[in-house]
C-alpha cells in the first residue's frame, strides 16, 4: 500500500487475517442452510438487492469458498489473483537438486474490504427483517397454548441423557450462575467436576 510507514510480516499477517475472518464471518451470516423448523435458511436474496449490491455480494462469497475456503490455485475471481504457488528446483551443490515453492497469497486485498464496507450494512438490514419475523413467531408459538402432546414429545431422561445424577446436578447448580456445562472426566464419562 501506498505510504504505508509499515509493511513488516506481523501486520501483514493480521491484516489478512483479519480480512479473511471478516469475508467467513460474512458468509456464514448471509450464506447459511439448514432445514426448516430448526435454524433454516438465513440467505440474502437477489429480489431485494440491486444490481451492485447483488454483485458485490456473490464477489465476497467467492473469495470465501474459491480463495479462502476451499482454494483454487492460479484461478482469478474476477481482476485478482488471490494464489499462485510455484514449484522449482534448487540447485544444491555436488549435482544435487532440492525442490522450492513460492507463492503469492494474498495478506490484505483493498477491493474485497470496500466491498465488505459497503454490504456489512445490506446485510445487517436483511438480517434484522429474519431475525424479527423469526421472534415474531416464537412469541406467538409462547403465547399460544401449548398442548400436553407437544410437551410429552419433549420429555427425556436427563440421567439418561447426562450419563449420572452429579452431571445433572452440575448442570442444574451451575444453570443459576449462567454456566450449565462441566467437563466430562476421561475415566469416569459423564460424571461432574
Amino acid at each position: 500500500m501506498v505510504g504505508r510507514k509499515d509493511d513488516s510480516p506481523t501486520l501483514l499477517t493480521v491484516e489478512r487475517s483479519l480480512l479473511a475472518n471478516a469475508v467467513m464471518l460474512y458468509a456464514r451470516a448471509t450464506l447459511t442452510n439448514g432445514p426448516k423448523g430448526e435454524r433454516g435458511p438465513v440467505q440474502l436474496s437477489e429480489k431485494k438487492l440491486t444490481a451492485d449490491e447483488w454483485k458485490d455480494h456473490q464477489a465476497i462469497l467467492d473469495v470465501r469458498n474459491q480463495a479462502m475456503a476451499h482454494v483454487y490455485r492460479a484461478r482469478k475471481l474476477r481482476e485478482h489473483e488471490w494464489h499462485r504457488s510455484v514449484f522449482f528446483a534448487v540447485d544444491a551443490g555436488g549435482g544435487r537438486w532440492k525442490p522450492a515453492c513460492a507463492s503469492n497469497q494474498t495478506t490484505f486485498h483493498a477491493d474485497t474490504f470496500a466491498k465488505l464496507e459497503r454490504m456489512l450494512p445490506i446485510a445487517l438490514r436483511e438480517l434484522k427483517i429474519k431475525f424479527y419475523e423469526r421472534m415474531e413467531a416464537v412469541t406467538k408459538a409462547v403465547n399460544s397454548d401449548v398442548k400436553a402432546s407437544t410437551l410429552v414429545k419433549s420429555v427425556f431422561d436427563p440421567v439418561q441423557a447426562f450419563g449420572s445424577r452429579a452431571a445433572v446436578q452440575a448442570l442444574l447448580d451451575g444453570e443459576a450462575l449462567g454456566d450449565a456445562a462441566f467437563w466430562v472426566k476421561e475415566n469416569r464419562q459423564n460424571q461432574a467436576d
